[in-house]
């Protein structure tokens, strides 16, 4: 390959990435990838259909969210080993936007639920074309940890009036589980014993055997006690709800019901979705990254996540995302690449085509009860417990998440994750840490004379190191803490030093408020000199003219360069008065 062909081949790869590993793919790996692949079909086909479910779609067009949406990713993410398909986080997310512009149960709904993946999909592009990346950063983890809680249990009990055999109440989490568990008298017995009976199979099998695809075995008895049983036909002809007739191949719906005015009122909810489902899925493609050492560029993250999600839509499925479960289950599996996923969409295929029949008699309670199950893991207060345990506000917003989410629901609860991650950081700028600083005893270092016992100020200079950017949002408190501090300062005080090392950034009310410093000090006799100064900082210092008005010869490489200036400034202060007195005639 000449050089111009290799620079090509590179280029090409960063803006499809399955270029660079299909041309770097060892043959060695075929095998591990193959059967991984058929491992993760086994877990996605029961929980996509589970999960169609939750989206309020019927169980075939989970599996139809899975054939382009994994190739849509393979080609286009940049992660070699995060699985992208059907999630019960976006899965609950569509269904609450869709209903949100048409009731369910119609074809207009599935319909609506494909546009929106489409529409999902089309703005992760957009967005990763325009680097958009720190969107991620829109949830804080503590808020994403405690959103993610609250979702899991917003789902959980979504799937109980499903396992009980009786119609979902209405009401947020809260009066749902009171009002499902107030309703005992009209469960359906069978039901609950079937939908019980796949929980502790599904439980058992995830504790003692965690290899084997315990949502297919489950799903196949649970099918082959309803067929062999006539489940479905106790009752008086009620009995067990199934999920009954899934066509075999695509049966896809009009789209007539999709209207420009019903995606432009789903836009909030699909930016929403972006947020959530892109601050899950980066953080799992980070972990594989760290882990393996595998380049992940979150914006082009976006265009895969954009791939597979329009793949998924135009397949008639709904919104997909990165999968932990999936992408854990292909790892212990031996799976390496991209391949993986390759795999399960063409296993996945081949169902819909051939196999998609035998799901007709498989039982609602046992796709409950796979839901719950896979939710499971998402309703983890530890991380909550750990930040309680450090006494931070982290836990507050984390639990304020959560409730937001099952006091109020799930749009909501992205509003409140995204103010509550905004208010994070605000908490976080305008209050930074601020130090006075001392010199140790042996001269050559300075330190935080409130962590340092042994450390003591410089007579007659004031050592000051502010820890954060100095914008608009904290520069009051600056310019406040700084003068109370002074407040308590020894009276020989004649220069103040602001270490600016962990400064990196200023913005023009920054610069503003280091010109007011200076005049107030120059008032009161005192010299401000500046240590530690970033190009950047210097940069724009010198742009508005704050550097010629403080004097270029107040700014220092180092405090300690910074503290012997301004001790020499003082004794030629002093040795200047005293000329001055000393050649008076009077």
């Amino acid at each position: 390959m000449s050089v111009d062909t290799h620079h090509e081949a590179r280029g090409l790869a960063r803006v499809v990435p399955m270029v660079g590993w299909l041309r770097t793919y060892d043959r060695s790996w075929l095998t591990g990838d193959l059967v991984a692949g058929l491992t993760v079909w086994a877990l996605v086909v029961p929980e996509s259909m589970a999960y169609a479910g939750v989206a309020g779609v019927p169980v075939q067009y989970g599996l139809y969210a899975v054939i382009l949406a994994v190739v849509g990713y393979a080609v286009f993410g940049s992660s070699p080993r995060l699985f992208v398909g059907p999630s019960s986080t976006v899965a609950a997310l569509s269904a609450v936007v869709v209903g949100s512009v048409v009731s369910g149960g119609g074809d207009d709904f599935v319909a609506l639920s494909a546009a929106l993946a489409v529409l999902v999909g089309v703005l992760y592009v957009l967005a990763g074309l325009l680097r958009l990346g720190f969107v991620a950063n829109f949830f804080a983890k503590p808020v994403l940890d405690g959103f993610i809680a609250g979702l899991g249990l917003y789902i959980a009990v979504g799937q109980l009036p499903k396992l009980v055999g009786i119609e979902s109440p209405d009401g947020n989490t809260v009066l749902k589980a009171v009002r499902t568990v107030a309703e005992i008298g009209d469960w359906s017995v069978l039901a609950a014993v079937v939908g019980v009976a796949a929980l502790v199979l599904l439980f058992g099998l995830e504790r003692f055997a965690p290899r084997l695809p315990g949502a297919l075995l489950v799903a196949a008895a649970g099918i082959a006690v309803t067929a062999v049983f006539g489940l479905a036909d106790v009752d008086g002809g009620g009995g067990l709800a199934i999920v009954g007739e899934v066509p075999t191949g695509f049966s896809p719906v009009s789209w007539d019901g999709v209207t420009l005015d019903a995606v432009v009122a789903m836009v909030p909810g699909a930016l929403g979705i972006l947020v959530v489902g892109f601050a899950q899925s980066v953080a799992i493609a980070k972990a594989y990254a760290t882990k393996y050492h595998d380049p992940t560029d979150p914006s082009q993250e976006m265009i895969g996540y954009g791939a597979a999600n329009v793949g998924a839509g135009l397949l008639g499925g709904f919104t997909v995302t990165g999968s932990l479960s999936k992408s854990a289950a292909a790892e212990s599996a031996g799976g390496r690449t991209p391949v993986v996923s390759l795999t399960v969409g063409i296993a996945t295929l081949a169902t819909v085509l051939f196999l998609a029949g035998v799901f007709e008699q498989l039982p609602e309670p046992v796709l409950a009860a796979i839901v719950i199950v896979a939710v499971w893991g998402m309703i983890d207060f530890a991380p909550v417990v750990r930040l309680r345990r450090a006494g931070t506000v982290d836990f507050w917003l984390a639990l304020a998440a959560f409730a937001g989410v099952v006091l109020v629901g799930i749009l909501p609860g992205i509003v409140v994750g995204v103010v509550l991650s905004l208010m994070l950081f605000q908490h976080r700028v305008d209050r930074p840490h601020a130090a006075v600083l001392g010199r140790r005893p042996d001269g050559q270092t300075w330190g935080d004379l409130a962590e340092h016992d042994d450390y003591r100020p410089e007579a007659g200079v004031f050592v000051y190191r502010w820890d954060a950017p100095l914008i608009f949002a904290n520069a009051d408190h600056f310019g406040h803490d700084l003068a109370m501090r002074l407040h308590d300062r020894d009276e020989s005080t004649r220069a103040v030093v602001v270490d600016c090392e962990t400064c990196f950034d200023i913005d023009t009310t920054g610069s503003a408020t280091l010109e007011e410093l200076q005049a107030t000090l120059a008032d009161d006799g005192i010299a401000l000199h500046l240590a530690h100064l970033h190009g950047e900082v210097r940069d724009a210092l010198v742009r508005d003219g704050t550097l010629a008005m403080i004097g270029p010869d107040h700014v220092h490489d180092t405090v300690r360069g910074a503290v012997d200036a301004a001790l020499a400034g003082q004794a030629t202060d002093r040795h200047g008065d005293q000329r001055s007195t000393t050649g008076d005639p009077e």
